[in-house]
């Protein structure tokens, strides 16, 4: 008959299989697998006193390797969730501007034209500035480009944007802007500087 001893070694061994059977279990499922990776801790930590007191050996070293296998897939499986969610994360400021010095340095190329005021017909004045506006990615992307007018004290005049729809990988295409200026703001936009202020790409 087995004595007291004997059944605490072997309930701890068997405590420590079954942590690690549903460590690894639940160790794919993410948010749930923090737990997971308790289990699999302790699952360990059993195992190696089980087997400093001579419990089963297959029995202690299965419960060892199942409490690595489970935090090693957990923090696996964080990491991969975690460099998704970066990965999404970085797409979504780049489609809400909120990553313009990069999206202007990797991805698109904008070219600001000179401010053109023309008389046209019926005494009207046309105006205009030409925006050329490259993708320099290596597959269809959509742009869009807030540009400001802004006078020589810093204030800004006038703004505009640019939406340039599926340009195919390395496509270039004109746009033009400031095409509607009030009599009042006209003289000051043929002094004015052009900026962007905000470029997104989705």
């Amino acid at each position: 008959m087995a004595n007291y001893g004997e059944t605490k070694k072997s309930g701890l061994g068997t405590a420590g299989l079954v942590l690690g059977i549903i460590g690894i279990c639940t160790s794919f499922i993410p948010i749930i697998n923090n737990l997971s990776f308790v289990m699999g801790v302790l699952a360990v930590i059993f195992g190696i006193i089980a087997l400093a007191k001579k419990d089963s050996k297959a029995k202690t070293i299965a419960t060892i390797i199942l409490g690595v296998l489970a935090v090693v897939i957990t923090l696996n499986v964080q990491k991969t969730l975690s460099d998704s969610l970066d990965v999404v994360s970085k797409e979504l400021d780049k489609a809400t501007g909120g990553n313009t010095e990069e999206i202007l340095k990797n991805d698109v190329e904008v070219t600001l034209g000179n401010f053109e005021v023309t008389q046209g017909q019926y005494g009207m004045t046309d105006t205009k500035l030409v925006v050329t506006v490259k993708n320099k990615k290596e597959e269809t992307k959509s742009f869009s480009i807030q540009i400001e007018a802004v006078a020589s004290d810093g204030s800004r005049i006038n703004q505009d944007y640019v939406y340039a729809n599926n340009l195919t990988a390395g496509q270039s295409q004109d746009f033009e802007i400031f095409s509607f200026i009030s009599s009042d703001k006209l003289e000051a936009m043929k002094s004015a500087t052009f900026k962007i202020v905000e470029a997104s790409m989705y």
